[in-house]
């Protein structure tokens, strides 16, 4: 009997389900947990997902979001939800995800023998910076590498695409993908929250529009978001508009693309 495929919005009631559980360990444990990126976008325009959007996205002081393992383990309610990072291999991300072990997503640009796992909720730790934006270049670099190494070189979004993976596939030297993501991840905790005045999240930034005042973890209210209440930045204008800019004003039709994945029941 094949597997059966998950939809869109029966992969977004598990996404809102796995947030459901996060926020109330979180609650249990006196764990800060913040909406961000365009989960937080979807609260404020939409009071719940982004209609082509599929994803939920959190942020987490780094203290807490180093605790979060252990307290999940032990006071979630739902057996099939589990954490994966790099730290244990079970994800070659610099970051934690959040995965319901019971479905299977396979995304179209990425060789799915780095990158199999299940519906998940993305977990972003947040750091303090310093007063220059070398970190986001750095960061950056890493992220290429990322690229060329997880490619898909059978799917891409034009044949030039493709033959350019499949150049760098050929030329680029192999490293050890996990060892990438340590350096991410020692270079995103170099500067401790206690000892900055910003704040920015280094694993898997947009960019130098990442620096953010402390407050963006720290004073927080709650948020409509499918009929459910989960914090985010009290100033939300200030995050949004550094993120994406004019952020109330939708793209275009052509624009509003969803992520290119396939989901299953397992």
């Amino acid at each position: 009997m094949g597997q059966r495929r998950i939809g869109a919005d029966e992969m977004k009631a598990i996404e809102l389900d796995i947030t459901r559980e996060l926020y109330r360990v979180c609650h249990e444990e006196g764990l800060r947990c913040v909406m961000a990126y365009g989960t937080l976008l979807g609260a404020i325009r939409h009071h719940g997902f982004i209609p082509w959007d599929d994803d939920i996205d959190l942020i987490m002081p780094r203290e807490d979001y180093e605790r979060l393992p252990e307290a999940f383990a032990r006071r979630s309610r739902r057996p099939y939800y589990e954490i994966t990072w790099y730290r244990d291999r079970s994800s070659i991300y610099p970051f934690i995800k959040v995965v319901d072990a019971r479905t299977e997503v396979v995304e179209h640009y990425v060789d799915e023998r780095w990158c199999r796992t299940g519906v998940w909720v993305d977990v972003f730790p947040v750091d303090g910076i310093g007063p220059d934006d070398k970190p986001f270049d750095q960061v950056a670099r890493l992220r290429r590498k990322y690229d060329y190494l997880t490619a898909n070189v059978h799917e891409g979004s034009s044949a030039m695409s493709l033959l350019g993976k499949r150049v760098l596939k050929a030329v680029m030297p192999k490293e050890d993908i996990y060892r990438i993501a340590q350096r991410v991840d020692d270079m995103a905790r170099a500067t401790p929250l206690a000892k900055s005045d910003e704040v920015a999240q280094l694993a898997w930034p947009i960019g130098p529009g990442e620096r953010m005042p402390r407050s963006i973890v720290f004073d927080t209210c709650p948020y409509d978001f499918e009929g459910e209440r989960f914090e985010g930045p009290r100033d939300f204008d200030l995050c949004l508009s550094r993120w994406y800019g004019d952020y109330m004003t939708p793209p275009p039709e052509g624009k509003r693309t969803p992520h290119y994945v396939d989901a299953r029941w397992v």
